[in-house]
């Protein structure tokens, strides 16, 4: 699956205001699609900027070992 890049335009007015009350401006989240048909996001503060740069590593590496098999 590809990176979605969005302006923030685009966002619905309720994710405008909660990124606004996001305590940094760059943070993780976790996204659900529950089975009613809503999207659950969902903080992750315990994620660090070197996991989250190991995990990039990590998918930049399963990405290439998917190409390679095709």
């Amino acid at each position: 699956m590809d990176d979605l890049l969005l302006d923030e335009r685009e966002l619905p007015e309720t994710l405008r205001a909660w990124l606004e009350n996001a305590p940094s401006a760059a943070f993780a989240v976790s996204l659900e699609r529950l089975s009613d048909g809503r999207l659950l996001l969902r903080p992750l503060p315990e994620a660090s900027p070197e996991l989250l740069a190991r995990l990039r590593v990590t998918m930049a590496k399963y990405r290439e070992a998917l190409m390679n098999l095709t």
